[in-house]
């Protein structure tokens, strides 16, 4: 498996267990996930986990530079990343990932998008057809398609990411710019559309931070299991 890295900041540390405990019950406690932030958090992590700092935090206009120099000191060509709020909702199709990582290697692959929002059409999404794979079927981001670049679940090339996390960029600006930057760049941006390896929640960044998580899936009509909130809460990760 490739290796997971999930980026953070100060203000959110408070995502870092709850976002933990349900990765560890959703995909698996032997797979390695790095957390990259600043300030190293003043709680224990699953043996799992560990947390990398980079150094002072300056804010968020250095997302772009500090996450870029970041990524381009890892011996990885290729990796998982998300942010984290982006919180695991039901089990992980960990076959399907697999499968889904060899395609980031092909030289005109720049991402696969590893959740559902590949095969929306609202907000300017637009998809097209790119090719069958025995019982899966693959599509790409349109050439003129919004939402490009996201910080959502994705298997990355590493210099693609790259020449998208600009300086002075914050994280909104690298989803936002990075997205209109990106049409007509060539590259085919690809997922899976008649399964979803990774269905997640957006847990904060939709809803005021002192409302607490918010448990919907992302563009599905359901919510994570009320089971696994009162564990959760009997956990005190609530």
């Amino acid at each position: 498996m490739l290796n997971i890295y999930i980026s953070t900041s100060n203000q959110y540390h408070g995502c870092l267990k709850p976002f933990a405990y349900l990765f560890n019950k959703f995909w698996s406690r032997q797979q390695k996930v790095t957390f990259v932030g600043y300030d190293l958090p003043d709680f224990d992590l699953p043996e799992n986990f560990e947390f990398v700092s980079l150094g002072k935090q300056k804010g968020p206009s250095y997302y772009g530079n500090d996450f870029r120099l970041f990524f381009e000191s890892l011996d990885d060509e290729y990796f998982i990343y998300t942010m984290e709020d982006q919180f695991i909702y039901d089990m992980v199709e960990v076959d399907l990932v697999h499968k889904l990582s060899s395609y980031v290697k092909q030289k005109d692959v720049g991402r696969v998008c590893l959740t559902n929002s590949i095969f929306q059409n609202h907000m300017g999404k637009r998809h097209e057809f790119y090719l069958n794979d025995s019982n899966y079927e693959l599509v790409k981001y349109s050439q003129d398609s919004e939402f490009r670049i996201t910080c959502e679940w994705t298997i990355w090339d590493r210099d693609y990411l790259c020449g998208y996390l600009l300086d002075g960029m914050d994280p909104w600006q690298f989803e936002r710019i990075g997205s209109q930057n990106s049409k007509n760049d060539g590259y085919n941006l690809i997922g899976c559309k008649n399964k979803v390896p990774i269905h997640h929640g957006e847990a904060i960044r939709r809803v005021n931070t002192d409302n607490g998580f918010d448990f919907k899936l992302v563009n599905e009509d359901r919510y994570l299991s009320n089971d696994i909130i009162v564990e959760m809460k009997n956990e005190g990760l609530l």
